[in-house]
């Protein structure tokens, strides 16, 4: 299937993951890791919409220190961990892999760094900016391909839609107004006029500074 022609069918996905460098290697480490490892974020956005994704964005149940370091071993790759966020990236010479334990955030006060604790893989996409960053393809497990979506967001992103997931989106991370002003303008999606809303209010309260 070419990569230009959309899909959100996760099967296929996962054939695009395995055609882009550290595809294959980050595909056979899932299977071998044995838990629950997904590609998440961006990456499944832009692959859905028939595009090459800049980084491959990856969630885990657990052990995801190990994972990337596998990863970065078969790669030949820099690995750099973030032990308070449960974040690993690895660097390799054609690649770029983000991994992260499946979390929940909540936020003391706004424009706050997040405080972060284990959660449940409903909870990671839940805490993501724009619904159509909030989808998950498995990528190992009983049911490889297998697509989570928080609600609405395919029809958005079948839409090339911006829609926020809460309210209080721009408050908790004001940088989430430059995400939308970038993904709306490389992407050439439209933004959601409550989302538009909010951001415009949130501007309005100073919440960038």
């Amino acid at each position: 299937m070419p990569d230009c022609v959309p899909t959100s069918d996760g099967a296929a996905v996962l054939e695009r993951v395995r055609r882009l460098p550290g595809g294959p290697e980050l595909l056979d480490l899932a299977k071998e890791h044995g838990g629950g490892v997904e590609l998440v974020g961006g990456a499944v956005r832009d692959i859905m919409l028939g595009s090459r994704p800049r980084e491959l964005d990856v969630i885990v149940d657990s052990g995801v220190e190990q994972l990337a370091g596998s990863l970065a071993a078969r790669l030949g790759g820099e690995l750099t961990l973030h032990e308070r966020f449960g974040t690993a990236v690895v660097r390799g010479a054609h690649a770029s892999i983000d991994l992260a334990t499946i979390r929940a955030e909540s936020y003391l006060c706004p424009g706050e760094l997040p405080v972060v604790r284990l959660g449940s893989p409903e909870e990671d996409l839940e805490r993501r900016d724009f619904t159509v960053n909030a989808i998950a393809v498995a990528l190992a497990g009983e049911r490889p391909g297998q697509v989570r979506a928080v609600a609405g967001s395919l029809d958005d992103l079948a839409a090339r839609r911006l829609r926020v997931l809460h309210d209080a989106s721009f408050l908790d991370d004001p940088t989430r107004i430059l995400r939308l002003v970038r993904y709306a303008t490389r992407l050439g999606f439209e933004v959601e006029p409550h989302t538009a809303a909010l951001a415009a209010a949130a501007l309005a309260a100073d919440a960038l500074k």
